[in-house]
C-alpha cells in the first residue's frame, strides 16, 4: 500500500513539474506591445507552434485587426497558450512552413530579428491574403522544415 502512495505522490510531483516547464517555454514565446482594446476584423482557429511548443486542438485564436495580429488562447487555453502581437510594420514577412507530420502554418517573422511565431490552421490562404491588403509581404511557397529551431535562424 505504501508503494501504491508513493507512486501516486511521484506522478502527481511529476505532472505538475511538467505542467510548470510547459507554462514557461510557451510564455518565453510571448510578444506583446500597447495596442488599443478594439474589436478585430477577422478571427481564424488553429494552434501555435514556437521554438519550444506546438499546440494541437484548435485551441488558438489568429486575430486580425487594422493595426496588426494578435495570437492567443480561446478562454479554456489563455493560460497555456502564448499572446503574441505585432503591428503589420513590424512584420517583414508572412510565409508558409510545415513540419514533416504536421499542418501548414503561417509563420510571422519580425523585421530585422530572427523572432517569430506561427499559427497552424487549415485557412492559412485566407489569413495570406488578409495580411497582404494590410501591405505584409507573403511567401506562399511551403517551406518543410524539420525541426523548429530552424525557423529562428537568421532571416532569409
Amino acid at each position: 500500500m505504501l508503494i501504491v502512495v508513493l507512486l501516486v505522490i511521484v506522478l502527481v510531483i511529476a505532472g505538475v513539474a511538467g505542467l510548470i516547464t510547459w507554462i514557461r517555454r510557451a510564455r518565453s514565446c510571448a510578444r506583446t506591445i500597447d495596442v488599443p482594446d478594439t474589436e478585430p476584423d477577422r478571427v481564424f482557429t488553429g494552434d501555435v507552434l514556437c521554438k519550444h511548443v506546438m499546440m494541437s486542438g484548435s485551441i488558438s485564436r489568429l486575430e486580425l485587426f487594422d493595426w496588426g495580429v494578435r495570437l492567443h488562447g480561446i478562454a479554456i487555453s489563455r493560460w497555456i497558450v502564448p499572446t503574441w502581437e505585432a503591428r503589420y510594420e513590424d512584420l517583414a514577412i508572412a510565409e508558409l512552413v510545415a513540419l514533416r507530420f504536421s499542418r501548414v502554418a503561417v509563420w510571422f517573422r519580425l523585421r530585422g530579428e530572427p523572432d517569430g511565431i506561427g499559427f497552424l490552421t487549415h485557412w492559412s490562404q485566407d489569413i495570406l491574403r488578409e495580411l497582404e491588403k494590410h501591405g505584409v509581404p507573403v511567401n506562399r511557397a511551403v517551406t518543410r522544415i524539420d525541426r523548429t529551431e530552424e525557423l529562428y535562424r537568421s532571416p532569409r
